[in-house]
């Protein structure tokens, strides 16, 4: 906005990012070796505040305006709040901007309006996922959960604690649900964009006593699984712990999978690409990542072959235990929003990939059987998610490509597969020259149309008017009608209606001379195109309009001559 005031009319700030790179370089020498692509970040946003600051000051001076005329001097803080929420504009800047017009800003309404939003969005969140786990009775619990789920997925472990309906109780009967802490579990709390496991829980006896439904961090760490149990249960009562195995190994390859993604993407589109979130569900993972632009089509089957060549290649996934700075040191891929301990887990991909992270992987990338990418689409500013499956879920994914493929073959009646092209282009072709054929049928018969129709010329006061309603495919056909009318001088005002599967097209035209008379099509199309439940418009001497009222037509050609009458 200074700058703007200075006179500087569009984007100027991303110029600055080679300056500041050279001031700053002994310490950030990435923002030199970066500041093409920061450049590019930096610009888009300041394209993008241009829009906003636009809309912004447009309402600015409006509020300032009405403020000075009521003869107030302060802005009141409602529509002040309002610029803050919707057009990003700082209360400062508001207030920077009203002083210069010689007003203030009324500060306890914009605070009022500002403590009434936190209000709202407090109440709309979901209490299960933020506030409710963080609640002074689980901070209380301090109970030590070990995990160990890593080297196995079913143990034996007591169980610490059972909180039902937000209190800690001695026991569960069949059909309560409730936050349960053992002593050891072999259940993976969600974490890092990996999804929780599920299983059962089983007494001595064998008999399945609880489903585990979900699995989240308690407030002091400890894995707390959400079951509905299924028979009676006691605290301090021992049980064992069963991890569905299926679900888990799907979950794992998918994992796997979203480091070896990661990986390609950083040495496909360069090394600006940055992981931006993950989910990592059984049938499908999801992967958020920085960059500029759609990916082309050739970059993103680049990516899918080198993660299948990975997976091929028969690589080892190995964990190493260290300490953060051992860590750094071996080159592991950090996410820059993680706190980590001064204990990491680095997950290891062959040679190829290396991450921080606390999930659960495969032995070895061969596993994964096959990755493929199903989609790939924008998310946010700069921010784009590919959706991707492994093994089973990819095989299937193209199976029902190859059923499509083999079912448009059917159809089109060719007896293998690869002469599908050919077919489709031969189709194409076809439909071509059967459209060039229909054009050129429809054109004679709007030509046969225009002799009869161009014969009922009325006249009204001083002006000459054909109105009528032609048997037509659209709205080409009309304008065709129009330029012949036009080239011959039929009448001063043309109306011309057709209506096709339940829509109306209209078109008006006017001769240069009774436009220059005061006639004007637009408006003209502005009065009768709501008689047939649409709106148009266009210039003096040709518009035209759409609706969706077939049985108002006469009435629309009616109130054609009415209006002509009126001038």
């Amino acid at each position: 906005m200074h700058g703007q005031k200075l006179g500087i009319n569009g984007a100027f700030l991303y110029q600055l990012v080679p300056v500041v790179g050279k001031i700053m370089e002994s310490a950030y020498p990435e923002v030199l070796r970066d500041a093409e692509y920061i450049q590019k970040v930096i610009r888009m946003e300041e394209d993008r505040f241009q829009e906003t600051l636009k809309d912004g000051v447009a309402m600015l001076d409006d509020l300032i305006a009405k403020t000075k005329e009521a003869g107030q001097s302060v802005l009141p803080g409602k529509p002040v709040f309002k610029l803050y929420d919707t057009y990003g504009f700082p209360f400062e800047l508001t207030e920077e901007y009203a002083n210069d017009a010689g007003l203030t800003v009324a500060k306890d309404e914009f605070d009022a309006e500002m403590q009434a939003q936190k209000d709202r969005a407090r109440a709309a969140r979901s209490s299960a996922k933020s506030m409710g786990v963080q609640n002074a009775l689980l901070t209380d619990i301090t109970t030590p959960s070990e995990y160990v789920g890593y080297s196995k997925l079913a143990c034996d472990g007591i169980l610490e604690d059972i909180i039902f309906e937000d209190e800690l109780v001695d026991s569960l009967a069949a059909g309560q649900k409730a936050q349960v802490i053992f002593d050891k579990t072999p259940f993976y709390a969600e974490m890092g964009g990996q999804v929780a496991d599920t299983g059962f829980i089983k007494n001595a006896e064998g008999k399945t006593v609880a489903q585990v439904e979900d699995v989240q961090h308690a407030p002091n760490g400890q894995n707390m699984h959400t079951i509905m149990a299924l028979a009676d249960m006691t605290k301090k009562s021992s049980y064992r712990l069963e991890v569905n195995v299926e679900r888990h190994d799907k979950v794992k390859k998918n994992h796997t999978a979203t480091h070896l993604l990661d990986q390609v993407l950083r040495d496909v589109l360069g090394s600006h690409t940055h992981q931006a979130g993950s989910l990592v569900e059984p049938t499908y993972l999801r992967f958020d990542f920085t960059n500029l632009g759609a990916v082309t089509e050739e970059q993103l089957a680049k990516v899918e072959a080198i993660v299948n060549e990975k997976i091929w290649a028969n690589m080892a996934v190995e964990t190493v235990v260290t300490d953060l700075e051992s860590a750094k040191k071996m080159g592991a891929i950090a996410l820059f929003d993680d706190k980590y301990g001064d204990e990491v887990r680095v997950v290891k991909a062959g040679d190829y990939s290396m991450e921080f992270c606390g999930g659960n992987h495969v032995d070895n990338t061969n596993e994964l059987g096959l990755f493929k990418i199903v989609s790939e689409s924008g998310v946010g500013a700069g921010v784009r998610r590919i959706e991707a499956v492994t093994s089973k879920e990819a095989y299937e994914f193209l199976e029902g490509r190859n059923h499509l493929l083999q079912e448009a073959a059917t159809l089109m009646k060719v007896a293998q597969i690869k002469e599908v092209p050919n077919k489709v282009q031969a189709l194409q072709a076809q439909i071509k020259e059967l459209e060039a054929t229909k054009q050129a049928l429809e054109d004679k018969f709007a030509s046969q149309q225009a002799k009869s129709v161009f014969e009922n010329v009325q006249t009204i006061g001083t002006y000459s008017l054909i109105a009528s309603q032609v048997n037509v495919s659209g709205m080409s056909q009309l304008r065709q009608l129009a330029d012949q009318w036009k080239s011959q001088g039929l009448s001063d005002v043309l109306v011309l209606a057709t209506a096709v599967d339940g829509k109306v097209n209209l078109i008006a035209a006017v001769q240069d001379e009774a436009v220059k008379a005061g006639l004007k099509a637009g408006d003209l199309i502005k009065t009768i195109a709501p008689l047939v439940g649409g709106g148009g418009g266009g210039r003096p001497n040709m518009a035209q309009a759409g609706g969706k009222k077939p049985e108002g037509i006469d009435q629309a050609l009616a109130k054609a001559s009415e209006w002509l009458a009126e001038k």
